[in-house]
């Protein structure tokens, strides 16, 4: 079939630069520019005269990276292709970076004597990139900045916060005096809106130092099922006042390195979860399984399950849920975050199982090292 186009017109008038050059000499002066297309003069501001028999150096400049140079004449002097991303200037003297595919044309003995090169305007989506570092650089300070005001905020806090609780402790058992039901209403309520206080502080200056990285994970090998057996035993009084039943169903599993702090506060908090959030005559089971590569703990309840938007939202900071505590407990909203962000420190993976109004299984796995 004839074609009713000329190849030479689909390179002078494509939107891509294309630049041949000579394929000697490599050394100064440099191979010679023997062709420049429409877009190389739309782009640099030279003519095709200005620059057909001249260097492509001449396109160089102070931020034309040596490394780049080099990467790109080892390329030349093995007459390989080469695909990488350069600074050049035009004319006027304006920066504009470049995509750039060279590629060795070779004559019909196979002989390589000249070199193309298809270029791409990079300069939109570099600035862009500039300008998303520069802001995510931005948002890093402001957010070192915030964890910094968090545990400042959070520490000087809990002082006066543990003098209102002891005190409205004391007054409300009548150790410093009696006091009228009235008051000792008055008093209970204050001690557990400090009591609330008090744990969203301690989550606070958690988030603050995972997030700023001072955390401290200790870890050793140990056994997981006797930390299980701990925290279980803990929460029984707690589950009692509900009249709901702790049950174990922990596998033989290997010893694991973990840091037994950070992992008591995990579990603590999946089980006094699955208390909260559970109807009264209800039934909670703790467990441990092998899983390939590693080891995993659950606690599965009888609660009100979740929904699909519910579980999306579940280890983010401050979230709230349709799901509600069954006996008007209060929830800091960051426990659950703090949870991820220790397990991942751990190099483990935390989830959760529900279908909606058949309880729910939250987990969190532990490599084997």
């Amino acid at each position: 079939m004839e074609k009713d186009f000329s190849l030479e017109d689909v390179v002078k008038f494509a939107n891509d630069i294309v630049i041949v050059t000579e394929a000697e000499p490599l050394d100064n002066p440099g191979p010679k520019i023997v062709y420049v297309n429409k877009a190389f003069t739309d782009l640099t501001g030279y003519a095709p005269e200005e620059v057909i028999g001249k260097t492509p150096r001449i396109l160089q400049g102070p931020d034309s990276h040596s490394e780049t140079r080099a990467h790109i004449r080892a390329a030349l002097e093995k007459k390989e292709p080469i695909r990488t991303a350069i600074v050049n200037y035009s004319k006027s003297g304006r920066k504009y970076w470049l995509d750039i595919n060279i590629i060795p044309l070779k004559d019909g003995s196979g002989k390589v004597t000249h070199f193309a090169a298809i270029e791409r305007d990079l300069t939109d989506i570099k600035e862009a990139e500039a300008v998303i570092k520069k802001k995510n650089t931005e948002l890093a300070e402001l957010n070192e900045t915030k964890n910094k005001f968090l545990g400042i905020a959070s520490h000087d806090l809990r002082n006066p916060l543990f003098t209102i609780r002891s005190f409205s402790e004391l007054l409300e058992d009548g150790t410093v005096g009696e006091v009228n039901v009235k008051q000792k209403e008055m008093l209970g309520k204050i001690f557990h809106a400090s009591t609330f206080m008090k744990a969203l502080l301690e989550n606070l200056l958690d988030i603050s130092k995972i997030e700023s990285g001072k955390i401290d994970i200790k870890k050793q090998t140990q056994d997981l099922n006797q930390t299980v057996r701990q925290q279980v035993e803990f929460n029984q009084l707690l589950a009692q006042k509900k009249n709901i039943t702790l049950h174990m169903n922990l596998s033989n599993i290997p010893p694991l390195s973990f840091d037994q702090s950070a992992i008591i506060q995990v579990m603590g908090n999946f089980i006094g979860n699955a208390i909260k959030f559970s109807p009264p005559d209800t039934a909670i089971v703790v467990a441990t399984d092998k899983v390939e590569d590693g080891v995993r703990f659950s606690v599965r309840d009888e609660g009100p399950g979740l929904s699909k938007e519910d579980q999306e939202l579940l280890f983010k900071e401050f979230q709230t849920l349709t799901a509600k505590p069954t006996a008007g407990e209060k929830s800091t909203g960051l426990g659950l975050a703090i949870v991820k962000k220790l397990i991942h420190l751990h190099n483990g993976e935390v989830g959760v199982e529900s279908t909606l109004g058949m309880g729910s299984t939250f987990y969190f796995t532990l490599p084997i090292e």
